[in-house]
């Protein structure tokens, strides 16, 4: 018998559907752009509780000279493979979201809005697709997230759509409750140069949704893609198929 697939018809609403967001977005790529980067996104609980255990402190430094490169990056382990359980991590609260953090997979430097120097391996590419994904989505200098950290054809249309928009119209800082937290994930492939990673938000409502990143090895990091092309999210029944992973 054939299993039933765990995918729903249509793609769900995406949490992005606040005003601001919607007038930002005159095109369709983009569109489908934003409701893939709902990769994580935030239970309410904004002093973490006992729910998110808190990380040492990654390496901050007073400017950052290197960023948009590796250089000046600790050096982390590389490997090729891609892990059979949750990888160990630290979670920390960022605007609602609790973010992982690996002393061996990175990110190992936090200046800012900016968390680079992931490690050259599937869990660095894990790590920087939670983090990056977050964090050009919800960071206040989401802008710079973008500039450093992503690559991709619709890249540059999005920075001008949203700087525009937001020059009169800032977005309003994520209430408790209002966002999801990641659940699950799954790293789809993988290669020295590209990883695919598809990850499972939960909701409140005990909803879940599974979006899909693809990221790129260049200059001695993990980036980002942002592209018109991307999937959206769908609703997925479970994290079946999933391995399960979370800090909330």
């Amino acid at each position: 018998m054939t299993a039933p697939d765990p995918y729903q018809d249509e793609p769900s609403p995406s949490p992005w559907t606040r005003p601001w967001f919607i007038a930002s977005v005159g095109f369709m790529g983009v569109v489908v752009l934003m409701l893939v980067v709902v990769l994580v996104a935030g239970d309410g609980n904004d002093d973490g509780g006992d729910q998110a255990a808190p990380s040492p402190a990654p390496s901050t430094s007073a400017s950052r000279p290197d960023a948009g490169d590796g250089e000046g990056c600790p050096e982390l382990e590389e490997s090729d493979e891609v892990p059979d359980g949750p990888p160990p991590a630290n979670w920390d609260l960022f605007r609602t979201v609790a973010l992982p953090v690996s002393k061996e997979a990175g990110p190992a430097v936090i200046d800012g809005d900016v968390a680079r120097c992931y490690a050259h391996s599937p869990t660095g590419a894990l790590m920087a697709a939670v983090q990056i994904g977050t964090r050009y989505t919800l960071a206040e200098d989401w802008q710079t997230v973008m500039e450093e950290q992503t690559y991709g054809d619709a890249k540059d249309q999005l920075i001008e759509a949203r700087s525009e928009l937001e020059a009169t119209a800032p977005p309003p800082a994520p209430a408790p409750g209002e966002l999801g937290q990641i659940a699950a994930f799954d790293i789809t492939t993988y290669s020295p140069d590209t990883a695919v990673v598809q990850l499972v938000t939960r909701f409140v409502d005990g909803s879940l949704q599974a979006s899909t990143a693809t990221l790129r090895w260049m200059d001695g990091d993990w980036r980002y893609e942002v592209s018109e092309t991307s999937a959206p999210q769908k609703t997925v029944l479970s994290t079946t198929g999933f391995t399960e992973w979370g800090g909330v």
